[in-house]
């Protein structure tokens, strides 16, 4: 049941993802006023999104920089778009705190100097920078799989850390108790007798406290590696 809701939820983002918005040609501001600027939003946070462009540039033998959230090559033709020497920005812009919540990149072009260029000015190049935008979706929802699989990966590694430290608790608890009750069943004074009673019977207390910590760990550890196979079946169905 959990596994299954937990596919329904990874594929629901996955759909808002790529039904969020598809890419367009719009005019915000930038550098010295306002220009043409192919658009599009992206639900993964503003990090991966930006490695992802930065990587994809890399990939295609250019040399972005990145400074102040926009990721810039100039002076160079780029062969996906148009053979002739470009001028590229792209601007990501987060949503919510530190842009967990999602991303939308402005992606300017220009031909030298100021001359943006926008779909009245060339309509092929226009319907490529869409295109592109369009087709750094996959990259990006691969990366935010891989990154969130790490993740689980750490968390699975730290769930089963605490609950081996409880094992190991508790069967120094049950050591403690054997050990009492080893005592108490040699030992005639009543008063000793009643003193060890307490004694194992506060050690009851903390023996169950602390094996329902244990049931509680086995059951997260075993919901987590659920959410983590669930994530790599997912990463295989999107490659």
């Amino acid at each position: 049941m959990l596994k299954k809701y937990f596919v329904s939820f990874i594929l629901f983002c996955l759909m808002a993802g790529s039904a969020f918005s598809q890419g367009r040609e719009t005019t915000a501001k930038f550098q010295d006023g306002k220009h043409p600027v192919f658009t599009e939003d992206y639900n993964f946070p503003t990090a991966i999104v930006t490695n992802v462009i930065a990587q994809r540039l890399k990939k295609d033998g250019l040399s972005p920089t990145s400074r102040r959230g926009t990721i810039s090559s100039l002076g160079r033709p780029y062969p996906i778009l148009s053979s002739d020497t470009l001028d590229m920005y792209f601007q990501v812009e987060g949503r919510g705190k530190k842009g967990r919540d999602g991303s939308t990149v402005n992606f300017f072009i220009a031909k030298g100097g100021n001359n943006f260029i926008g779909e009245s000015d060339d309509p092929s190049l226009s319907r490529k920078a869409i295109r592109y935008l369009d087709d750094l979706r996959h990259d990006i929802a691969v990366s935010g799989l891989q990154q969130q699989i790490k993740q689980q990966e750490k968390s699975i590694d730290d769930a089963a850390r605490d609950y081996k430290k409880l094992l190991k608790d508790n069967r120094k608890l049950e050591s403690k108790r054997y050990k009492l009750q080893g005592e108490l069943s040699g030992e005639t004074d009543l008063n000793q007798q009643n003193k060890i009673r307490k004694k194992i019977e506060k050690l009851d207390k903390s023996i169950y406290s602390k094996q329902t910590a244990m049931s509680n760990g086995q059951r997260d550890l075993q919901q987590r590696k659920a959410q983590l196979s669930v994530l790599q079946e997912q990463l295989r169905s999107v490659k």
